[in-house]
């Protein structure tokens, strides 16, 4: 080869055959492949070899129970037989011969000849049992021409058939043995020679190939399935030789590429520089932009509440400068009466009753004026304070509606208030109020366009969690899937040149979310009206209060003001 590759370290997913295998690869490591095999071979030659062995002993120990019972049986059948005459004629010496000749057996561990007419055994020997031996018994009657005359009881010993029985076993189990261990020898030079050598030959290329050592050729004169692999590495070699080859052009090519990108990227970087200084100006007018548009919205909420007052001031204070004015010109036909000495008594009377009438008057509606100046100065000051003040939901929302009165009392919208007292808030009541006011008038420019009429519902109730619930709900046109997505949106708006900013609701989300300390949702479908829904705490988030100019939400957030 003319050109050497580049050295490279393999991944662990690249790990050549010949390289330590991983942690699955653990029972590998501590056997080998060899020791593996063997000792699959050893498994499947011992389990049979030792299954046959047990059975061959099982039958070999029946066998030997077998041949004991039939022994058993023939001696007690020959005793029996032998023993009758003696039996009949009552004559011991007749029989002892007999019963020596059974009893020689050393197998006969009990023999008992009893006579049918006397209750003490006719003959009876017996030997003792060695520990763990144990006997089988039959019992058979003497029979004289038919009639029994007594009965022969033989006990034999279990253990001679039992060693028998033991050293058969042994001897399946070395042959057992002895045939395993020359499979195994066997299969062993087999491996060796034919599986596991041609394999660590293999192994030791498959080393050189991660090395990258592709000089050396890889050759294996087999014609199995490891000759065939032996022909695939070489090819891989082959190919990989080439691949390098090319891999180190490449690279080459690559280095001279990455020079010139580098330039290409210095230079972009440095646009991207000045774009971004660009961008951060525009952002920064932009922000400011944001804090004018938040201040002029609170400017005109507070407009909005002075038109309210001056509104709602001018019917008590119309009514009291017109008694007043009556008063005087009474005052002054009487002053004139007096001064010509004319003065009847019916018009003092007529006067004095004036008077009173025209005082009371006048001092019923001077009072309804003061008690409007207190609440709107409440509410003045709670939307330009935005102190943290106790006060009940239904009482503040009836101070809130005379400040929107007349937004809808030359209108053919109608507002239903309907909050159960009780509920009692320790929060900022001038932020509540500007999402109050906010909503409605939402529903007034937004929902009602283009109907004659409509109404709004404005209701609230403690939840079982804890939050009161506030619902504020039009029977308008409704929002699309489209403007409901983007509702809470900062500078969404659906009346775009049409004097819509797109803040009133992104100011709404800010400050129920924030300040407040609850969630907002809106419910709304084409031509089916919309609900927006607020959850608050009965006491809101402890800490300073956020000033009213704070960022708006981000821009998944929406808005349709």
């Amino acid at each position: 080869m003319t050109n050497t590759p580049p050295p490279f370290q393999p991944s662990a997913e690249q790990a050549p055959p010949g390289a330590t295998p991983g942690r699955a690869g653990w029972l590998e490591r501590l056997f080998g492949l060899r020791m593996l095999i063997m000792l699959a071979v050893a498994f499947g030659l011992a389990v049979p070899g030792w299954l046959v062995a047990l059975q061959e002993a099982k039958a070999i120990e029946k066998e030997n129970m077998l041949q004991l019972q039939t022994d058993l049986q023939q001696l007690t059948e020959v005793g029996a037989e032998s023993l009758r005459e003696a039996l009949w004629q009552i004559y011991p010496e007749l029989g002892e011969p007999i019963v020596q000749a059974i009893f020689r057996d050393p197998r006969v561990k009990l023999m008992r000849v009893q006579d049918s007419r006397g209750s003490k055994p006719f003959f009876e020997h017996q030997r003792p049992l060695e520990t763990g031996e144990a006997v089988i018994s039959l019992k058979r009657e003497v029979l004289y021409q038919g009639r029994p005359v007594g009965s022969l009881e033989l006990s034999l010993s279990t253990l001679q058939a039992s060693q028998r029985a033991e050293a058969a076993q042994r001897g399946i189990l070395l042959r057992t043995a002895l045939s395993l261990a020359s499979s195994l020898l066997l299969a062993f030079i087999v491996l060796q020679w034919r599986l596991v050598r041609p394999i660590e030959y293999l192994k030791r290329a498959s080393g050189r190939l991660a090395r990258q050592a592709l000089d050396e050729p890889i050759h294996l004169q087999r014609c199995d399935e490891l000759g065939q692999l032996a022909q695939s590495m070489e090819a891989t070699r082959v190919a990989l030789a080439r691949a390098f080859s090319e891999l180190t052009a490449s690279q080459q090519a690559l280095r001279e590429h990455a020079d010139g990108l580098e330039l290409r990227v210095a230079e972009r970087t440095r646009e991207l520089e000045e774009s971004n200084l660009h961008l951060s100006e525009v952002i920064n007018n932009l922000s400011r932009a944001q804090s004018e548009l938040i201040e002029a919205d609170r400017l005109a909420s507070l407009g909005r509440m002075v038109a309210g007052i001056a509104h709602e001031l001018n019917t008590p204070l119309g009514s009291s400068l017109t008694m007043v004015s009556t008063l005087l010109d009474h005052h002054r036909s009487l002053s004139q009466a007096v001064g010509q000495a004319a003065l009847r008594r019916t018009q003092l009377d007529e006067f004095l009753a004036t008077l009173g009438e025209g005082l009371h008057i006048a001092e019923r509606n001077v009072n309804r004026a003061v008690e409007m100046v207190d609440k709107f100065r409440q509410v003045a000051v709670d939307q330009t304070s935005e102190q943290r003040r106790r006060f009940d939901l239904a009482v503040f929302m009836a101070e809130l509606q005379l400040t929107l009165s007349p937004n809808f009392k030359r209108s053919p919208y109608t507002v239903h208030v309907a909050i159960p007292p009780g509920l009692i808030f320790d929060s900022y009541p001038g932020p509540l109020g500007q999402v109050i006011s906010n909503l409605e008038l939402n529903a007034l420019v937004h929902g009602f366009d283009g109907r004659s009429s409509g109404n709004i519902w404005l209701s609230a109730a403690l939840a079982d969690d804890g939050m009161v619930r506030i619902s504020l709900r039009d029977d308008g046109i409704g929002m699309s899937a489209t403007v409901r997505e983007h509702i809470f949106d900062p500078f969404f708006t659906t009346r775009l040149g049409r004097g819509g900013s797109g803040l009133g609701l992104a100011i709404v989300y800010n400050i129920v979310t924030g300040m407040l300390g609850g969630r907002i949702s809106v419910n709304s479908q084409p031509e089916q009206g919309a609900e927006f829904v607020l959850e608050l705490p009965l006491n809101a988030p402890t800490g300073s209060a956020p000033a009213r100019n704070e960022a708006l939400p981000a821009l998944s957030q929406t808005s349709d003001c």
